[in-house]
């Protein structure tokens, strides 16, 4: 069998931190080979004990003087609208989470040790709230089916005080390795987890089961009880979206420099705001018109889009090309369908065309992130077989 030797640059070591003489597994994926650590413990963040259990120690703590002094609470109940199990963990587990985030964030930026040094200090509040908000809808979904598996289930001050330590260690540990491992790709899963978990939240907790008999907007509106969950879903997606749009281009632009990525990178700013700005003036009559005028503005965003992205995205593929275009075209017609027929009602036609449009919008930021990736910190490594390479020698 013929062997290769790999000539690999110093500073890509560096970067790395690996050491000559160090052994590296080398994987293949398709077209692409890795080097990695070969002990799997190697390549996952170190999280001391202490890191997560300190915390929650001390919410620990906080949970049974509140149930003990306070509420005097012998019993506590698993969920229910007053004090109870599902409420005290959720509140102390979002608090604790959210502390333990920003400081690894913080110390992490600060030291220029993990990936958060390549993030933006503004891309802080609006990750820490999405992170907020996706802890808050997994707590009440998890606790929700909980309640309905053990229905009336009730617990003594001691064993729910150390089922809240368990739950809020368990959510710093999440906490702490997400910040730990921050990348573009799950900003991304944050941002589709928000918006799709936010607005089925609204769909099944909202107090009117005739919703889609009006519109889509409908969520947003005071007529429905989770209104404003619906509403802050959706202006923290369009800044969530502005973090992400952020960190990909400080790494395009390293690449791909002149006005059409400039044109790309405006174009997504525009189509954040326009999600944001949905949420910042709901469908009410006060905000009507504006509300209408914003979604209308959203539409002829994507589609300036679809229209331009052959010149404002660097070295898009055919298969995006055809793709973007098919996708167009179906928005197009679900919108002359609903005009010019009842086929669609008005909420089946705004589903439809939030589907495609974010589907496309999902694929754009992949590109995007895999041009980003691919485009900068790039090492220059030579291979030569291993007769050569004695001769060389």
């Amino acid at each position: 069998m013929k062997k290769y030797r790999i000539e690999i640059p110093v500073s890509a070591l560096k970067q790395a931190n690996f050491k000559a003489g160090d052994w590296l597994a080398l994987s293949v994926n398709h077209k692409q080979m890795d080097l990695r650590p070969v002990r799997v413990i190697d390549q996952l963040p170190q999280i001391s004990f202490w890191w997560y259990a300190l915390p929650a120690t001390i919410m620990m703590v906080i949970f049974y003087l509140f149930a003990r002094f306070i509420n005097h609470s012998q019993l506590i109940p698993l969920t229910g609208d007053n004090y109870s199990l599902a409420n005290g963990a959720m509140i102390l587990g979002v608090i604790s989470g959210l502390v333990t985030f920003m400081t690894v964030f913080i110390v992490e930026k600060v030291r220029k040790t993990g990936p958060a040094k390549n993030f933006y200090w503004r891309s802080l509040p609006p990750l820490a709230i999405a992170c907020g908000l996706i802890m808050l809808f997994s707590f009440s979904a998890v606790f929700w089916l909980l309640g309905q598996m053990f229905k009336d289930a009730s617990f003594d001050i001691y064993t729910s005080t150390f089922f809240a330590f368990v739950i809020i260690a368990g959510v710093n540990y999440i906490m702490i390795n997400l910040a730990m491992t921050l990348t573009s790709g799950v900003v991304t899963n944050l941002l589709t987890i928000m918006i799709i978990g936010g607005m089925l939240f609204s769909m099944l907790t909202n107090s009117s089961r005739d919703w889609w008999k009006h519109n889509f907007s409908f969520l947003g509106t005071a007529k429905n009880s989770t209104n404003l969950q619906f509403n802050i879903t959706l202006i923290f997606s369009g800044l969530l979206m502005m973090v992400l749009v952020d960190y990909l281009f400080v790494n395009l632009q390293k690449k791909y420099r002149g006005k059409r990525v400039l044109v790309l990178r405006w174009l997504l700013y525009a189509l954040s705001a326009c999600i944001a700005c949905i949420g910042l003036f709901p469908n009410d009559p006060r905000f009507h018109i504006l509300h209408d005028r914003i979604s209308m503005w959203l539409v002829y965003i994507m589609l300036i889009m679809i229209g331009l992205i052959r010149w404002i995205l660097p070295e898009v593929t055919r298969q995006f090309l055809v793709l973007s275009y098919i996708i167009g075209c179906l928005m197009g017609l679900g919108y002359i369908f609903f005009k010019l027929s009842d086929y669609l009602s008005l909420t089946g036609f705004e589903l439809l065309e939030f589907g495609l449009a974010f589907s496309w919008l999902l694929l754009l930021l992949q590109n995007i992130e895999n041009l980003a990736r691919f485009g900068h910190d790039l090492f220059l490594v030579t291979i030569v077989p291993d007769d050569q390479w004695k001769e060389k020698e």
